[in-house]
């Protein structure tokens, strides 16, 4: 949780206005929490933090319902786990506008730099990520998740140099070598031609079809992330759907990956986005069956079939669903 001795946090007139809009995206059922002493409070605000993904209706009233707590620290905590609340429900900037709160009434709170660090990173504010991923490694050296977002910054910034964030990425892996990974990069030709030949296998083995789709790939989802999707999806149909009302609680992956069916017709449009499938992929042989998993959900999609896909492809970890680190004397 954030400094028990955290500064007196007074919240300003954006936050109140913020506020005021988060009590109306919790519907009744999830109005059961009421105020407790400091001390309590603090325990019910950890408890929510900890299990926010799986409710976070629920650990956004209970937030709301302390940000006027007479506790400093209360109020710190309550703002913490609003901006995670926010962000598993898609409110972005809410989550930032929290976020920010926190970090304005204390600046050596490592959990309110990170929920700052994720929601900026879901904006496509990837500069100002940067920035703020610069100080908290600086006193969470041992978190690897902040190293590898700090990665995919950087690949953002930078996504015509394959070697971008590579040191931060190898950071992460060193610190977590179950999880995280250096990506493996390939070139732009090479990776078109690794497309083009699992298309040609999917063709023939399912047999010529009008429906067949027009796969294209670039380097990451630009223009998706400026109209607020997720900056790491794998994959999506061009000019399709707005997929921004997704749900977050499926954060992985492509349109697939989400079991959400868009309604496509022949001649529709696929993106594969380069950048964002080496990101899950440590050598090549992982690579190649990610690439596979990928067009066979394109295909999945395009042909109608309710057919599993059986390639397993790399594990998918995003670090910016990941917990924030422990504030030191937290």
């Amino acid at each position: 949780m954030t400094h028990l001795k955290a500064p007196y946090a007074e919240l300003s007139d954006q936050v109140k206005e913020a506020a005021a809009r988060w009590t109306n995206l919790v519907p009744a059922e999830h109005r059961r929490e009421t105020p407790k002493s400091a001390k309590s409070a603090l325990e019910t605000l950890e408890e929510h933090v900890s299990s926010c993904r799986e409710h976070p209706l629920r650990a956004l009233w209970v937030a709301h319902r302390h940000l006027q707590d007479q506790s400093p620290a209360v109020r710190m905590a309550a703002l913490v786990l609003a901006s995670e609340a926010l962000w598993w429900l898609g409110h972005f900037h809410d989550a930032e506008i929290a976020a920010q709160s926190a970090l304005d009434a204390d600046p050596d709170s490592d959990q309110a730099r990170w929920r700052l660090a994720v929601a900026l990173y879901r904006e496509g504010r990837f500069d100002q990520v940067k920035r703020a991923l610069d100080i908290l490694l600086q006193s969470a050296a041992r978190f690897a998740p902040g190293w590898a977002l700090r990665g995919q910054a950087h690949v953002w910034l930078a996504p015509d140099d394959p070697g971008a964030g590579r040191s931060d990425f190898a950071t992460a892996a060193t610190l977590e070598p179950g999880k995280w990974v250096v990506p493996q990069r390939i070139g732009r030709a090479d990776f078109r031609r690794a497309i083009d030949a699992e298309i040609s296998r999917f063709d023939s083995e399912m047999g010529a079809s009008a429906n067949n789709p027009d796969v294209g790939v670039e380097f990451l989802p630009a223009e998706s992330v400026a109209s607020g999707r997720d900056p790491d999806i794998r994959w999506e149909v061009a000019d399709g759907p707005d997929t921004a009302a997704i749900s977050p609680f499926a954060v992985l992956g492509g349109e697939f990956a989400i079991e959400r069916r868009a309604n496509v017709v022949p001649g529709t449009r696929f993106i594969l986005y380069q950048r964002n499938i080496e990101n899950l992929c440590k050598d090549k042989a992982t690579l190649t069956d990610e690439i596979r998993k990928s067009v066979a959900e394109v295909y999945r999609v395009a042909l109608y079939t309710d057919e599993a896909v059986s390639y397993k492809g790399a594990p998918e970890h995003h670090a910016e669903a990941e917990d924030a680190p422990e504030d030191q004397g937290g």
